[in-house]
């Protein structure tokens, strides 16, 4: 790794000398020749080229290949010097497989350019000469990787591995897709939006400039960037953001040609200059930060080395599908320093909980470690204390995006105190695969497994009946087939929660809930006495989900409810959001009965924190009180939107709300 960590810094430096070159071949015009120094400058401090030439990637080789090779390609004036520009192309997608969408179709068109006397014969010719850069290094990898059908699987499971979970324009026609696609492209190689803004506002002006004045050069930049350009916007993955590189060297030259267009010869100069330090200013500290810190999974992988001396028993290891691709790798590299499992458990995708429910259901009984996705939300099925993060240090991680194996999660599942199986909604992951499933809304009875316990503990559920005409729904709950409370939910959201004795024979007691009417249970938990119990209540709406971020929220209306059954104990309640489109704070009040516990003003971003009293929240797990939060502002979006019909009144978006006991001082 620090080999080709060397090779791409090295890589990073010969393309600096490659670029005036390529620059100089573009404009082919003597006055401008002292602009290529420029437009490599703008290139070479680009934040994505700058830290990119830092990892261990073909990335950066392949740039280098693809500068040279589109240089001495724009240079050559001979059937035989095209001949060797087509070789040196073939040659190059052995570095990276994109260096063919950078030169071939150059060479292409500088076939079709030949004097109509030779042009047959040359095109030939660099055809051949194409195909034999190819097979240098196309024979000797099939016969390493052990012949035609062995490069056969090991390109296909390759290839799965690859697409597993990808998100690209070609499959997916949406117009957030787009912008992701743009983002990534043309975005996120200058880590911010308004360096990428600068840069991307004087190469449209240097475009119109190339249209008006020099129209040969824009062509050969055309054809030198434009396939690849295509296929990196549809068929590459969005999120991976080092696949734009390439993309960077047009917009520095055409971002120069526009500030040498509009501005002052010393001025365009002095803003290009002041343009590369403030890159400068973003890349440097972006790879210190980079270097200082070993990758999240790494560190996870030293974590469990660390913990797994501590354990009576070897722990069993699960994964997501997305992890257990990406960490293969990093586990071959650890070697005999990796943690001990007395199992792994399959990775099924979209389905990695149930192999945690079907381990527990057959009686296994050792801890569980999971290495989680963070972007996932189905472990919500499966009662846990919080994880341990694990996420790169930088300020601007748009710079690795894509990066595989990237952020994760460290849970540890030691025998939960519940876990449940399909149809369960609790999060809008988890209520897709359920109705993707059959088994949502109310479609089929649905299971999970509460550990047992000599007190009674309290179950909560919560959800929304669908019924679109007014029908009211019957929930029955039942505990090992006895049904233990039955409930009819009005249409609309409802909330329940009940003290359940768990006495029988096993670890776990299995629990049923079965609902006549289109219903899907969106909250539940079970919980000894000891613990607080609390959900969503009036006010509240569903839970959304952002599936680029992970990130989870509920909103708020004027005023919500929570639901709590406590301890007899003094508690904490702490609110972390946002609010949208208010011009000024919102005032937000926190009650439990007629006492107002807190008030603070909520900005943009808030984060706020009540302390409640015992004597306020009841005597035990028995007693159920309301904490009710009020916010002055709303906004319905579709008053604000001719493209939504949505008329819910939105105050407060909240991402993170816990309600715990608070410790002693």
């Amino acid at each position: 790794m620090h080999a080709l960590s060397l090779l791409s810094i090295v890589s990073g430096a010969l393309s600096i000398l490659a670029l005036p070159a390529l620059f100089r071949r573009l404009d082919r015009d003597p006055q401008t020749e002292q602009w290529s120094i420029l437009a490599t400058v703008v290139t070479a401090t680009a934040p994505l080229y700058w830290f990119t030439a830092a990892r261990p990637l073909s990335d950066m080789p392949g740039l280098a290949a693809v500068a040279g090779i589109q240089a001495f390609t724009l240079s050559a004036t001979s059937g035989g010097a095209l001949a060797l520009a087509a070789f040196l192309a073939g040659l190059g997608g052995g570095i990276r497989s994109q260096v063919v969408w950078l030169t071939v179709p150059l060479v292409a068109v500088m076939a079709a350019r030949r004097p109509r006397a030779y042009r047959v014969e040359d095109a030939l010719v660099a055809l051949a000469a194409l195909m034999v850069g190819v097979l240098v290094w196309f024979v000797p990898l099939v016969w390493l990787t052990g012949g035609p059908l062995d490069y056969w699987r090991a390109l296909s499971f390759q290839g799965s591995a690859d697409l597993t979970g990808v998100a690209m324009l070609w499959t997916t026609h949406t117009p957030r897709q787009l912008l992701l696609a743009f983002n990534a492209t043309f975005v996120s190689p200058w880590a911010t939006p308004v360096l990428a803004g600068v840069a991307l506002a004087l190469a449209v002006l240097g475009a119109l400039h190339l249209v008006w004045s020099s129209r040969p050069s824009l062509g050969w930049l055309i054809a030198a960037f434009g396939p690849y350009l295509v296929f990196d916007l549809l068929f590459q993955e969005s999120v991976t953001t080092r696949y734009a590189l390439p993309i960077v060297i047009p917009v520095a030259y055409l971002a120069v040609r526009g500030a040498a267009a509009v501005l002052p010869r010393r001025v365009a100069a002095g803003v290009v200059l002041v343009f590369a330090a403030v890159s400068l200013a973003i890349a440097v500290p972006s790879i210190q930060a980079y270097a200082g810190s070993e990758a999240p999974a790494f560190r996870l992988l030293t974590d469990m080395r660390a913990a797994n001396p501590t354990l009576g028993a070897p722990p069993v290891l699960a994964m997501h599908r997305r992890e257990e691709l990406d960490m293969r790798r990093p586990i071959t590299w650890a070697g005999a320093d990796m943690p001990s499992w007395s199992e792994r458990l399959p990775a099924t995708p979209k389905r990695e909980w149930l192999e945690i429910v079907k381990y527990l259901n057959d009686g296994g009984r050792a801890p569980i470690w999971f290495a989680a996705d963070p972007l996932r939300s189905d472990l919500a099925l499966i009662d846990h204390q919080d994880p341990r993060a694990y996420r790169w240090p930088l300020r601007f991680p748009i710079l690795i995006g894509g990066v595989r194996p990237s952020e994760m999660d460290w849970y540890v599942f030691d025998r939960p105190g519940w876990y449940l199986g399909e149809g369960w909604a609790l999060t809008p992951e988890t209520a897709g695969i359920s109705d993707t499933g059959g088994y949502g809304r109310g479609r089929a009875p649905i299971q999970g497994w509460i550990l047992r316990r000599s007190e009674p503990v309290t179950l909560m559920v919560g959800g929304r009946n669908f019924a679109g005409d007014g029908t009211s729904a019957l929930l029955n709950i039942a505990i090992d087939g006895r049904t233990v409370g039955q409930r009819s939910v009005a249409p609309g959201f409802f909330l329940h929660m009940m003290s359940v004795a768990l006495t029988g024979s096993g670890d776990y007691a299995a629990l049923t809930i079965e609902a006549r009417g289109e219903v899907a249970i969106e909250q539940f938990d079970a919980q000894p006495p000891g613990r607080v119990v609390f959900g969503y209540g009036e006010g509240w709406h569903e839970t959304e989900y952002d599936s680029s971020t992970g990130r989870i929220w509920r909103w708020m209306s004027e005023r919500g409810e929570l639901r709590v059954r406590g301890t007899g104990q003094p508690m904490f309640l702490s609110l972390d959001g946002v609010t949208e489109t208010f011009s000024k704070p919102s005032h937000v009040t926190i009650r439990v009965g007629d006492r107002i516990v807190a008030q603070q003003e909520a900005g943009d971003r808030f984060s706020i924190r009540a302390e409640i009293p015992a004597d306020l929240i009841g005597l035990d797990d028995r007693s159920e009180q309301v904490i009710t939060i009020e916010t002055d502002q709303t906004y319905i979006p579709a008053d604000l939107s001719a493209r939504t019909a949505d008329r819910r009144h939105l105050g407060l978006k909240v991402f993170n709300c816990r309600l715990g006991l608070r410790r002693p001082s």
